[in-house]
C-alpha cells in the first residue's frame, strides 16, 4: 500500500513541474519579447528626437551658406569689386572704395565677422577690416584648402591675420570661394569669408544634454572633418577645435541622408546620430555614450522583472490546481479498481461495464460538441467573405469546398436582418430563452422560404443582426425570393413578436464583391431603420432621391473643406454616404472611385503639397497604398487616414506661417469681399508685405490662394443669397463683387456642380 501511494504522489509531482515548467518557458519569451519592444521603442524615440534636432542644424547650415552664395554673388556683380579683381595694378583709392563696401556688406550680416577679397593677378587683398597693408593672409593657405572644389571651409585661428582683431586667440570658420572674372585665364580670385566661432555653438545649444557628456563632428562634403565640438558634463555649450582626417570616428558615409550607428571607442559604446544638409552636403554627428539612452530602460525593466515575478507566482498556483485536476481521475481509478476503497459494489466486470457506459456517454457529449464546433468553424469562413478577407479565402479554397461553401457561384446576393423585439416580448419572463427560440425559428424560416436559391448560409453578425448569404443562378432576386422576404417581415411580428428590417443590396458575379454589397447593407440599415423599419427595402430606397452627377463633382469639394476644418468624423461620413449611394458596382471600381477622389483634393492642395517636397512624397505613398486595399474596412481606413495626415500636416504648416499677416489679410477679404477692386497688391500694401510673399503666406495660413478665397468667400454669400432673397442672379453677382455675370455663372457651376438658378429651385440643404 505505501509503495502504491508513493507511486500515485510522485505522478502528481509530475503534472506539477511540467505544468510549471511550461509556465516558465512561456513567462520567459513573454518577458523577452516585451523588453525587446521596450527597447525598440526607446532606441527610435531617442533617434527621432536627435535628428530632429539636427536637421534643424541642417536647415539654418543652409540657410547661411545660401547668405554666402548670396555675398559672394553681390561682389562678383558689382562694378567697383569687379574692377578691382579685374585690374592687375595698385589702386589706393579704389581699394579704400571696396573696403568700404566689404564693410557695409559684412555689417548687414551679424554672424559674419570679416569678407576679405583676394586678385590672384596683383596679389593683393581688401577685406572689410582693412587697415593699409597689414593684412597678414596667406593666399597659398586658401588655395592649398580649395584644391578644385568652388569653395571649402576649415575651422582656423585668425587673431594674426587683421590687425583690427584684439583677440589674438580668436578663431573662425573659415569659407573660400572661388570667383573667376578675367576671360582667357587659368588663375581665380578668392572669396574670404570668416563666419563667427559661436555660430554653430549657438545653434547646437538645444541639442546639449548637460548632464552628459557629448561630442558632435561638422564633416565636410568632401569627407574632411571641418571642426570637432566637445562638452563634459555641467557644462553648457560645447568647446570647439579644428578638425582634421585622424577623428577617431567611423563616419556614415553611403548610409542615408539621416539616421544612427553604434561604435566602440576608448572601450565604450557610443550611440550616434546624423543627418546631412542638402545644400551645404555637411553632415552633423550627435555622439552620446549609450547608457544616456538606456537610462530610460530602467523603469520599464523593473516593472516587466516585477510582472514577470508575479505571473511566475500565479502560474504556479495555477499548475498545482490544473495538476491536482488532472490527477483526479487517476485517483479515482486507483481507489475503484486497484485499492477498492471507492466503497462501491459488484464485480470487477459489472465496474467495468458502468465505466463503458459512462465513456459512451461522454463520447456523445463529444459528437455533439464536434457538430457545434463544425458549425462555428463555418461561421469563421463565412465570416471572412463578408469581411472581404481575399487572402485568408483564397489560402482556404479547401476549406471552403470540405464546408460546402461555394466559392464558383455564377451570382451571389447578400441579405441583412436587424431584429428588435416588440415591447411585450421584451417585458416576458425570460426574454433571453424566448429570444433564442425566435431567432432559431428565424434561421429555419428564412432556409425554408430561399430554397428557391441556389444554396444559401445563414450567418449570425451581431446581438440582433444576421446575414443570409444567397448562391443564385441568375443575375437578380427572382419573385420567389422577393416573396419569402416579405412573408419573414410580415411573419415574425405576428407569430414571435419580433419585428424585423430586411436590407437587400445589389446581386454580384463574384465573391471578391460581397464585402461591398455587405458593407453598404450595414450602412444603410444603421442609417435607413427608422424610415424603413420592419420592412424589407434597397441600399439605395432613400426617401431623397440624390443625382449621382451632382454628388460625384461635389464631394471633393465638401472633403476638402473638412480636411481644412480639421472634421474627420465629417469625412468619414461622406465616405459612408458614397459607398451606401452606390449601385451595381464591383469592389475594384469603388476603390479606383475613391481614389480618384483623393487625387481630386489633393489637387485642391496643390499649393501647399509643392512647398513641400516631403509632404507631397508621403501622400503619394498613401494614395498608392490604396491600391492593396482587399475590403471596405481596410478602404475606409486608408482613406481616412489619408485625409487625417494631410489635414494634420496643413494644421501644423499653418501654424509656422506668417500668421499674422495672412489672418489680417484674411479679415479684410471677410469684410470687403464685395469690393470688385480687391487684389493681392491692395492687401500687399494694406499689410505691409511684397504681393509674392503675401501670397505664399496667404496660402500657407488658410490654404486657399488668393483668388480661390475670394471666390470661396463670394460664391457663399451668393449662394446663401440665392437661397434667402429673390434678386436676379445679375445683381447677385454684383452684389457679391462679380461684375461679369457670365464668370459668375461658370464660377458657380464649378463650384456647385449646378447652374445659380438651379441652386435657387433646389432649396435647402442643397
Amino acid at each position: 500500500m505505501k509503495v502504491k501511494l508513493q507511486r500515485k504522489e510522485m505522478l502528481s509531482r509530475t503534472y506539477l513541474w511540467s505544468f510549471f515548467a511550461l509556465v516558465i518557458i512561456i513567462d520567459s519569451l513573454i518577458t523577452v519579447a516585451l523588453f525587446s519592444v521596450y527597447s525598440a521603442a526607446q532606441l527610435s524615440t531617442a533617434t527621432n528626437n536627435s535628428v530632429g534636432q539636427l536637421e534643424q542644424v541642417c536647415t539654418s547650415t543652409d540657410i547661411l551658406f545660401e547668405s554666402m552664395e548670396a555675398v559672394v554673388n553681390q561682389l562678383a556683380n558689382d562694378s567697383d569689386t569687379a574692377t578691382f579683381l579685374l585690374d592687375s595694378s595698385t589702386n589706393r583709392l579704389r581699394e579704400a572704395a571696396v573696403g568700404q563696401k566689404i564693410r557695409t556688406i559684412c555689417t548687414a550680416n551679424p554672424y559674419l565677422r570679416y569678407i576679405t577679397l583676394y586678385n590672384d593677378t596683383s596679389k593683393r587683398f581688401v577685406s572689410s577690416a582693412y587697415a593699409g597693408d597689414d593684412i597678414k593672409l596667406n593666399a597659398q593657405e586658401f588655395y592649398a584648402h580649395l584644391g578644385d572644389q568652388a569653395y571649402a571651409c576649415y575651422f582656423r585661428p585668425i587673431g594674426d591675420s587683421y590687425n583690427v582683431q584684439p583677440n589674438k586667440n580668436a578663431m573662425a570658420y573659415t569659407f573660400v570661394f572661388r570667383i573667376r572674372l578675367k576671360p582667357n585665364n587659368t588663375s581665380s580670385d578668392l572669396v574670404i569669408i570668416d563666419v563667427n566661432d559661436s555660430y554653430f555653438s549657438n545653434a547646437l545649444a538645444p541639442i546639449r544634454m548637460e548632464e552628459q557628456e557629448q561630442r558632435v563632428l561638422l564633416q565636410g562634403a568632401q569627407g574632411n572633418y571641418v571642426a570637432e565640438m566637445s562638452a563634459a558634463p555641467a557644462q553648457r555649450l560645447f568647446s570647439v577645435k579644428a578638425g582634421s582626417q585622424e577623428v577617431d570616428f567611423p563616419g556614415a558615409s553611403g548610409a542615408g541622408t539621416s539616421g544612427s550607428l553604434t561604435y566602440r571607442s576608448a572601450g565604450r559604446y557610443w550611440f550616434t546620430t546624423y543627418v546631412r544638409s542638402e545644400k551645404v552636403g555637411w553632415t552633423f554627428y550627435n555622439i552620446l555614450p549609450y547608457q544616456t539612452v538606456l537610462a530610460g530602460l530602467v523603469t520599464p525593466a523593473v516593472l516587466t522583472l516585477t510582472m514577470t515575478l508575479l505571473t511566475l507566482a500565479f502560474g504556479y498556483m495555477l499548475s498545482c490546481k490544473l495538476s491536482a485536476h488532472l490527477y483526479q481521475p487517476i485517483k479515482a481509478l486507483y481507489e475503484d479498481f486497484v485499492d477498492g476503497t471507492s466503497g462501491k459494489k459488484g464485480n470487477e466486470l459489472e465496474l467495468l461495464s458502468r465505466a463503458f457506459s459512462e465513456m459512451y456517454s461522454k463520447v456523445d457529449e463529444l459528437e455533439r460538441g464536434l457538430i457545434a464546433s463544425f458549425h462555428e468553424s463555418k461561421n469563421l469562413y463565412l465570416r471572412a467573405l463578408l469581411h472581404g478577407e481575399e487572402e485568408r479565402v483564397r489560402a482556404a479554397g479547401p476549406a471552403y469546398q470540405r464546408l460546402g461553401i461555394d466559392l464558383q457561384s455564377p451570382y451571389y446576393g447578400v441579405v441583412c436582418l436587424e431584429c428588435v423585439p416588440q415591447q411585450a416580448a421584451a417585458e416576458e419572463e425570460g426574454r433571453k430563452e424566448n429570444l433564442f427560440i425566435s431567432y432559431y425559428a428565424l434561421e429555419n424560416i428564412t432556409r425554408e422560404l430561399m430554397a428557391p436559391a441556389k444554396g444559401i448560409e445563414f450567418l449570425r453578425t451581431g446581438e440582433n443582426h444576421f446575414a443570409v448569404l444567397l448562391f443564385l443562378q441568375e443575375n437578380q432576386l427572382n419573385a420567389q425570393l422577393h416573396k419569402g422576404l416579405d412573408t419573414i417581415a410580415e411573419l415574425m411580428p405576428r407569430e414571435f413578436h419580433i419585428d424585423v428590417s430586411i436590407c437587400v443590396g445589389q446581386v454580384v458575379d463574384s465573391w471578391t464583391d460581397i464585402n461591398l454589397v455587405y458593407e453598404q447593407e450595414q450602412i444603410a440599415l444603421h442609417a435607413r431603420t427608422a424610415s424603413h423599419y420592419g420592412r424589407v427595402f434597397s441600399t439605395w430606397d432613400v426617401p431623397e432621391a440624390m443625382s449621382s452627377n451632382l454628388y460625384d463633382s461635389s464631394l471633393h469639394a465638401r472633403l476638402a473643406d473638412h480636411v481644412r476644418s480639421g472634421d474627420m468624423d465629417a469625412c468619414a461620413g461622406e465616405f459612408d454616404q458614397a459607398l451606401a449611394a452606390m449601385k451595381e458596382i464591383s469592389f475594384k471600381s469603388a476603390r479606383t472611385y475613391f481614389r480618384h477622389v483623393l487625387m481630386s483634393v489633393l489637387d485642391v492642395f496643390f499649393a501647399a503639397l509643392e512647398r513641400d517636397d516631403g509632404l507631397f512624397t508621403q501622400m503619394m505613398e498613401r494614395l498608392d497604398s490604396l491600391d492593396g486595399c482587399e475590403n471596405v474596412r481596410a478602404l475606409r481606413t486608408v482613406f481616412l487616414g489619408l485625409l487625417s495626415s494631410l489635414s494634420h500636416q496643413l494644421s501644423v504648416e499653418r501654424k509656422n506661417s506668417n500668421q499674422d499677416a495672412a489672418l489680417r489679410a484674411k479679415e479684410y477679404i471677410d469684410h470687403h469681399f464685395a469690393d470688385p477692386s480687391l487684389s493681392l497688391r491692395m492687401l500687399a500694401e494694406y499689410v505691409q508685405l511684397s504681393p509674392a510673399y503675401l501670397g505664399k503666406v496667404f496660402a500657407a495660413v488658410t490654404t486657399f490662394t488668393f483668388n480661390d478665397y475670394v471666390n470661396h468667400i463670394r460664391l457663399t454669400k451668393a449662394a446663401q443669397m440665392l437661397q434667402e432673397t429673390r434678386l436676379p442672379v445679375g445683381k447677385i453677382s454684383e452684389e457679391v463683387g462679380i461684375l461679369n455675370t457670365n464668370y459668375f455663372y461658370a464660377l458657380f457651376k464649378k463650384r456647385y456642380g449646378m447652374t445659380p438658378s438651379a441652386y435657387r429651385k433646389a432649396g435647402p440643404g442643397t
